[in-house]
């Protein structure tokens, strides 16, 4: 149990410092965003900074612990107290001196994937360790037997990249050449590896700047009584929220749809158990570990109830581990959410939003109707295209691939690798994971909202325009799709559809992991309508290939999902399934379609007000006939050709509603 709230003027000074904390996480996040070369950074947001308690021995009530964290990747937000712990206790404490920055990638020791690269950089005053910085980030390309690194078909650590446990990166402030070699000779871009790494370590510095300001301000021992004040709090605001929630013993399920070698559902069970201000998740039952490289490690699995409950019973404070200290996992080793080494984790973030979609099912199972909502979108729906372009870079811009290169990225998060050919031939090699935003579920306070990324990523989107302009690929459709959210007195976010063009060769790794299991509806609502992926290969040039793509019903076939006769979307069972795993060759002119599904709607559909079916067809997120078949309200006019003209019949809504307006 947490310690009751000090009052008097220490407690003014200790919100006062408890808000510096904040501030300087955040502002050390901006210096990221301006300073990274990598896309994945600077635009989508894919890192985190963390300030960092001091070790036992200094402060005896702290272990190194996460006292604060910006607003951003929430994957990272419950396995930063796991790395920096493993990472320092695997170094040496005592091997730290002040200018260093300690690396560490290794998902079995910090959660995530190889990628996702975490460093740390003590503070020092008067030759004792206060506290430290911790940050994590996506760097572009760590080696690895697929450039960029996203593909379901690895089968271990070995396969997925360079694997780093604790190397120094700077020492003494200076950098640290063997540090910095193992990451430029094992990775395909060095260029803009080297840009991030200084990045991070600016953030770093900054934040010791601010850390050590306040110590000088304020001492550290008040500094540190700040931090425990700011764990504290976050435990109190947490343990509230839970008690809010009934006591018992609930059950929730959710999944990913296979691995790459195994066309079998995987299956997160979670059992709450929850007594007064307290919680613990057992994960007994979960389906075992996948042969390729969908899996999760522990604190991953970890992070996913961690945030679940963060989002339920206290979203509205600012992140620490705090808030973490009411909650107990239960994880049984060699599960698909708590792999063991050497495992493959590439895409570990899909089976840490199934544990977050169980956790959180589970939950709501537990309490009034009135407090559900409806389940989201659920999966990352990406697509990763790699592949050469034809020529060198026709402009200056600092990541740009030239030629074909210029066009192809894609879609949401886009994330140009560009490398000369060891043939120097100007060829350049690309790599652009392309993702997918979809809905999210309704509630009693209203619609789901739609657009937006899944619940433990945060991440941001980038504008169609950079997106063709940096790279070979044509975006022809980007767009919200009528009548996919689910039906409700409140509706579900729509799902969103996106259309993109090779202009070039490429190699397609689907990333579609979470399509058998619509997004659940609440208290009487549907569940959002089902997504997919599709392919179309050219028949002609390329000038052919997108006039063909840009008709009404263009020529496609099934990628992933559940598909009627037709190839059209259908329900789970309803249909045929198609794994979204298989690797794909493309050639110029191949057009892939993926569809997020939409979200839960909240809600018997026939208690919409007709006014706000109404708005939703003349906003087109509702079709006429879908307004008449879903709602029961009857809409006349041409939403296409006069949407302002539109009107509720009223008489005709009130007949198919069975005389309830």
């Amino acid at each position: 149990m947490s310690e009751q709230p000090v009052g008097g003027e220490h407690a003014v000074t200790l919100e006062i410092i408890r808000s510096a904390f904040f501030a300087t996480v955040r502002q050390a996040g901006r210096i990221i965003l301006r300073s990274s070369f990598s896309p994945i950074i600077r635009d989508a947001f894919d890192f985190c900074v963390t300030l960092i308690g001091p070790p036992p021995g200094v402060r005896d009530d702290m272990d190194l612990d996460v006292v604060a964290m910006n607003e951003s990747l929430a994957h990272f937000s419950g396995v930063m107290p796991f790395m920096v712990r493993n990472m320092l206790w695997e170094y040496g404490i005592e091997n730290l001196r002040p200018g260093d920055m300690i690396a560490l990638n290794n998902p079995f020791k910090g959660g995530n994937h190889v990628y996702d690269n975490g460093f740390y950089k003590p503070v020092f005053a008067d030759g004792v360790m206060i506290g430290g910085v911790a940050v994590k980030a996506h760097l572009m390309d760590m080696g690895g037997v697929t450039a960029g690194g996203y593909s379901t078909r690895k089968r271990s650590l070995f396969e997925e990249g360079v694997v780093i446990s604790g190397v120094p990166v700077f020492s003494g402030g200076e950098p640290y050449t063997p540090g910095f070699n193992l990451y430029f000779d094992n990775s395909r871009l060095p260029d803009n590896m080297l840009a991030d790494l200084q990045a991070l370590h600016s953030a770093c510095s900054f934040a010791e700047e601010r850390l050590l300001a306040l110590a000088g301000t304020h001492g550290v021992a008040t500094v540190h009584d700040a931090m425990a004040y700011t764990l504290d709090y976050a435990d109190r605001s947490m343990r509230e929220g839970l008690r809010a929630l009934p006591d018992g013993d609930f059950v929730g399920e959710d999944g990913i749809d296979g691995d790459a070698f195994h066309d079998e559902p995987y299956v997160v069970r979670t059992t709450v158990r929850k007594r007064g201000d307290e919680v613990e998740v057992d994960f007994s039952g979960t389906t075992r570990e996948a042969a390729s490289s969908v899996n999760c490690s522990v604190f991953d699995a970890a992070n996913g109830v961690y945030t679940a409950l963060k989002f339920l019973c206290d979203p509205h404070n600012p992140n620490n581990a705090g808030a973490f200290r009411a909650i107990s996992v239960v994880a049984p080793e060699g599960t698909f959410v708590t792999a063991r080494p050497p495992a493959a984790t590439t895409m570990y973030f899909d089976a840490a939003e199934a544990v977050f979609n169980a956790v959180t099912k589970a939950i709501l199972s537990g309490t009034e109707a009135q407090a559900g909502f409806g389940g989201h979108y659920g999966s990352n729906m990406g697509l990763l295209m790699t592949g050469t372009t034809d020529s060198a870079p026709s402009s200056g811009r600092r990541d740009a691939a030239g030629g074909v290169g210029e066009r192809l990225a894609a879609a949401t998060q886009s994330i140009p690798v560009v490398l000369e050919d060891g043939a120097g031939s100007g060829r350049k090699l690309f790599v652009a994971p392309m993702l997918a935003l979809g809905g999210f579920g309704a509630s009693s306070d209203g619609d789901g909202e739609s657009f937006v990324s899944m619940s433990q990523q945060n991440i941001m989107d980038m504008s169609i325009e950079s997106i063709e302009e940096d790279h070979p690929v044509v975006v022809l459709r980007k767009e919200f799709v009528a009548d996919t959210g689910g039906p409700g007195e409140h509706r579900g976010g729509v799902g969103v559809v996106y259309d993109r063009m090779l202009a070039g060769d490429a190699d397609v790794y689907p990333m579609l992991l979470h399509l058998r299991i619509l997004p659940w509806g609440a208290d009487g609502g549907a569940a959002g309508r089902p997504g997919g992926a599709w392919i179309g290969e050219p028949s002609g040039n390329g000038t052919a290939a997108a006039q063909s793509w840009l008709g009404d019903d263009p020529p496609l076939r099934p990628l992933g999902g559940w598909f009627d006769d037709d190839g059209a979307a259908a329900a789970p069972g309803e249909g045929r399934w198609v794994s979204g795993l298989a690797d794909v060759a493309a050639g110029p002119g191949t057009l892939f379609r993926v569809r997020t599904p939409g979200a839960g709607g909240w809600g018997a559909a026939w208690d919409r007000d007709a006014d706000a079916v109404l708005r939703d067809v003349r906003d087109g997120y509702v079709t006429v006939a879908g307004a008449r078949r879903d709602y029961g309200v009857v809409v006349t006019g041409d939403p296409e050709t006069e949407p302002a003209a539109l009107a509720v019949d009223g008489p005709g809504t009130d007949e198919l509603r069975g005389g309830v307006a």
